[in-house]
């Protein structure tokens, strides 16, 4: 009998897992699957498990998750699957279209998936045909057309394996190696070098007269900065409901500071407000067809391209008919759609392009977030960049299926990907709420905006100076790395990766991206060969496909059409 192997089950692993019971309950074909993953709790994984505190919030609204659809009864072997509902009927989810999103801790997302996976594993871990591993698998060899797999003690033999493991430990940068090496000469000095678990910084938080340093300006910085404040000595409070406006009061006195520092300093731009405004930003469907169409011209038959601008010319028309469909709620001007597009395209080719329908970032950062607030709001005129980034947030689901698997230079891929990183200041910007917590610190002068760009930073006896281009000072006894790595494949450290490198069962696409895969999720080798039996699906296949870290790709059709390909080929 076949064996399959199945390494990590988060989201995706879950979802794997189910359509492959499906597949072969179709087909009435029957193998013996391992599923390995070391987490207390399969389903939810690493990112949603439900042990995280309530200060980590999901970043897309709980309106949006429509994809993770209800599973319909299943019947394998001997067993019967029952159903398991939506996510939506799950927790009875009901908004309307003019009420505010909801954007709920992750561990709520966590339980559901959990709940999901224990329901397979309580109907099916008595089969023969179902083992459940709690082990992490340091390395696979490829010998006699068999797999064999390896924890640091056992080992197990299959004939297929499905990686779908996640964020992955990389190489430390020379700056935190140098920033540790700094801590152990002084053991007042603190450096995390990963931002998650949060909880690692417990002890901190409560701190009584502390300053701290926060490396990167993202959406962990964001989950950081509230696990810190909301502790023994102060909270939150939202006085306005309808905007979220927030204020920070403190129940006794803490001298805590917050130095958040980036390259280049600029803050993510909060999603809208609610359903009714998110749709001023909404393509029509015929739009999406047609950035569909004119990705896929390129993708599927034009192996010869050359840039991106078959990305880029869509999504200025559409972004250009949207924009002047905003009328008023838009910055005052008289630009034609084909002006428009025309602006919208240098803005997306260029970083540095500048004009009068884009945000001023180089307003105070302070005015810069309560701005981009107020546009979230609906109540300021909205520039141009950030209409253009909640289209892109729109288009980006039609986006990650029509150029996954693209046929195109790596040099092309690597810019279509950098181009959808830099639009997530927009697009996978964080809740309104979540901003007003950051001005609500400002104000209590919790968190400083002071030294948000690059600043220089000097390793002295009390810890770490940063100095800002006005010549001011602080000096954090703390550092938080909360720059999360990119899934580069060859930076990563963790033994399965490195192993799997080294026996050249897996390649990178590109040096500075993930494993090449086919559209069927299954590795390229080294010589261009198919002949390897390890799929991949998730992070680590950046690059083959992209849009991999949204939990909504966890539980689409990549994974369905990898469950279809396996059991066909049986």
């Amino acid at each position: 009998m076949k064996q399959l192997a199945i390494i990590g089950l988060g989201p995706r692993g879950l979802y794997a897992l189910e359509n492959v019971i499906t597949e072969l309950s179709q087909y009435d074909k029957e193998i013996e699957i391992l599923v390995f993953e070391n987490s207390k709790e399969p389903g939810a994984g690493h990112v949603w498990y439900e042990g995280q505190p309530n200060s980590n919030w999901i970043n897309i609204t709980e309106r949006a998750l429509t994809g993770l659809r209800c599973r319909p009864k299943q019947h394998f072997k001997n067993a019967t699957i029952e159903a398991f509902p939506s996510y939506h009927n799950w927790c009875n989810f009901a908004l309307e279209p003019h009420e505010n999103d909801t954007f709920p801790p992750r561990k709520k997302l966590g339980k559901y998936l959990n709940e999901r996976f224990n329901s397979i594993k309580s109907e099916t871990e008595n089969l023969d045909l179902i083992k459940y591993i709690s082990a992490e698998i340091q390395s696979i060899i490829h010998s006699n057309d068999k797999l064999i797999l390896k924890s640091e003690t056992e080992s197990w033999q299959c004939d297929d394996v499905l990686l779908t493991i996640g964020h992955q430990t990389t190489k430390t940068s020379d700056q935190i190696k140098a920033w540790q090496q700094h801590t152990e000469n002084n053991s007042n000095l603190q450096v995390f070098a990963d931002a998650y678990p949060v909880t690692q910084l417990e002890s901190t938080r409560n701190t009584e007269n502390i300053t701290i340093g926060i490396r990167g300006f993202g959406l962990a910085m964001v989950d950081i900065m509230r696990y810190l404040v909301i502790n023994n000595y102060g909270n939150f409070k939202v006085v306005d409901n309808s905007t979220f406006k927030t204020v920070y009061y403190k129940t006794k006195t803490q001298h805590l500071k917050l130095i958040p520092f980036s390259l280049d300093g600029l803050p993510l731009a909060p999603k809208p407000l609610s359903e009714n405004i998110d749709n001023w930003y909404k393509p029509t469907k015929s739009e999406l067809e047609f950035f569909k169409s004119e990705i896929e011209a390129i993708t599927q038959t034009d192996e010869t391209a050359t840039d991106i601008s078959f990305i880029i010319n869509p999504i200025s028309k559409i972004a250009s008919r949207i924009y002047n469909d905003l009328n008023q709620n838009a910055f005052n001007h008289s630009f034609s759609n084909e002006e428009l597009e025309s602006i919208i395209s240098n803005c997306l080719k260029d970083a540095d392009f500048k004009h009068e329908l884009l945000q001023d970032e180089t307003i105070a950062a302070y005015d810069l977030i309560e701005s981009y607030v107020n546009m979230a709001l609906g109540t300021e005129p909205i520039s141009l960049d950030f209409c253009v980034g909640q289209v892109w947030r729109h288009c980006q689901p039609t986006l990650y299926k029509a150029f996954s698997y693209a046929q195109l230079d790596n040099e092309i891929i690597e810019d279509v990907i950098a181009l959808d990183e830099r639009s997530k200041r927009y697009s996978y910007g964080p809740p309104i709420e979540s901003m007003q917590q950051m001005l609500a610190l400002v104000d209590a002068e919790v968190l400083s905006l002071e030294f948000l760009k690059d600043p220089t930073i000097n390793m002295i006896n009390d810890g770490w100076q940063l100095e800002n281009e006005d010549n001011k000072t602080v000096t954090c006894s703390t550092m938080i790395n909360s720059v999360l790595d990119a899934p580069k494949l060859l930076d990563i450290t963790s033994p399965l990766v490195k192993n799997l490198l080294k026996d050249d069962l897996i390649q990178p696409m590109h040096s500075k991206l993930g494993i090449e895969t086919s559209d069927d999720a299954y590795v390229i080798t080294a010589d261009g060969k198919r002949d390897i039996p390890i799929a991949v699906l998730g992070r680590l296949a950046k690059g083959s496909v992209i849009g991999v870290d949204a939990i909504l790709e966890c539980f689409g059709p990549r994974i369905e059409n990898w469950a279809s390909a396996y059991v066909n080929k049986l």
